[in-house]
């Protein structure tokens, strides 16, 4: 019901449990179109943003392709909560890399957290400390990133070589980590009380589309 995978592992007597989010680095892609800005300015104007301005930021609900965990809802869709004239592009890129935050804490929420003490970073977000900095605050959870090969070719890569006769051993290293990013304490006040009201907006938003025609 909420939206939860597992899958049997391609190593044996393993399975592999993995929540999914359908849009997530797409959606910083997407504003950063829409505010002729590139990736990296608007990441640089986020990093200059007090706890003080983050706090008042707009929400937004990542939904720009509906979503899978934990809603199942095809039909979700994103939005922005809370605009005023004052609000930049700098706290629109920051709402929607929190409202993507937001969304990992949902997917892990629906894993149970079961026996989750850290979690590693991958993919296009692992490039900016900002958003790993985030992402361990809204999950108050240690994150790692890693070196740029530790990536999903080189878990193939790690496949072909088993398949060849390779020791589990000597092949299912652990990956080296390149940085380490603890959760802050200070932050997680209000970083609770917007992810409550995220969590609300969903919910509204749900009943508000049943009046559309």
């Amino acid at each position: 019901d909420s939206g939860v995978h597992a899958f049997c592992h391609a190593l044996p007597d393993r399975w592999h449990q993995m929540s999914v989010m359908l849009s997530a680095a797409s959606c910083l892609r997407w504003v950063c179109n829409l505010l002729s800005v590139t990736e990296s300015q608007l990441m640089r104007d986020i990093a200059e943003l007090s706890d003080e301005q983050l706090k008042a930021a707009p929400l937004f609900l990542p939904y720009l392709s509906g979503e899978r965990t934990p809603h199942n809802d095809a039909q979700a869709t994103g939005s922005f909560f809370n605009l005023r004239h004052e609000t930049g592009r700098a706290l629109l890129g920051y709402a929607v890399i929190e409202g993507v935050a937001f969304g990992l804490a949902d997917g892990l929420e629906a894993l149970s957290r079961s026996g989750i003490g850290q979690c590693s970073l991958t993919g296009g977000g692992a490039r900016s400390g900002v958003w790993a900095q985030l992402i361990a605050d809204v999950l108050d959870l240690p994150m790692v990133t890693h070196p740029a090969s530790s990536s999903g070719a080189l878990g193939a890569a790690r496949l072909a070589w088993l398949a060849d006769g390779g020791e589990r051993q000597q092949v299912c290293r652990k990956p080296e980590v390149a940085a380490r990013y603890l959760p802050q304490p200070r932050r997680q006040p209000w970083l609770r009380q917007r992810l409550a009201l995220f969590r609300l907006l969903y919910q509204q938003q749900r009943v508000a589309r049943e009046l559309l025609p």
